[in-house]
């Protein structure tokens, strides 16, 4: 693996801390993609469990749930950090362990939240975890998230 061993990206949400924060982990409807390779996207309703140890999940149309994350640590409105248990071929990491790691914070910025995200441990993934890194910082990893994200912070329905 190269020496670049995390991707690392800020954005300005329109909305206070306390809004953005929830709307990232209460509100997964107006935002999430699912990063599951056979999963038609828009048929899954996601969640995630606000607590250290929660599942990070997504239940499709035939109601099978599936795991994409593990809570590692939470202090709302500041923080959340998640075992990202997604493999680069899209399918689930069952163990939290041999997982990646992404670090949300969430920065008062005026009236605005600076968003921060860090995703790192790409070895933990193994031989592609190079690859995995370099997708991830790609138009349609982290920066099409953080886009969803502005676009459901403009649209204000998470009011």
């Amino acid at each position: 693996m190269s020496h670049e061993t995390e991707c690392r990206f800020d954005s300005l949400l329109d909305m206070p801390r306390e809004k953005a924060f929830s709307m990232l982990v209460d509100r997964l409807d107006l935002w999430w993609s699912s990063p599951f390779a056979d999963v038609a996207q828009g048929n899954v309703e996601a969640g995630i469990e606000p607590f250290a140890g929660g599942t990070c999940y997504e239940i499709d149309s035939a109601g099978q749930q599936r795991v994409w994350g593990t809570v590692l640590s939470i202090e709302p409105p500041l923080f959340i950090r998640i075992a990202w248990q997604v493999t680069i071929e899209g399918t689930e990491v069952a163990d939290p362990a041999t997982a990646s790691r992404v670090m949300i914070n969430f920065r008062e910025a005026g009236e605005a939240t600076r968003l921060e995200v860090v995703h790192s441990e790409f070895l933990r993934h193994g031989e592609t975890g190079a690859e995995y890194l370099n997708r991830m910082r790609r138009s349609e990893g982290w920066p099409d998230t953080i886009a969803r994200l502005k676009s459901a912070a403009r649209s204000g329905s998470w009011r």
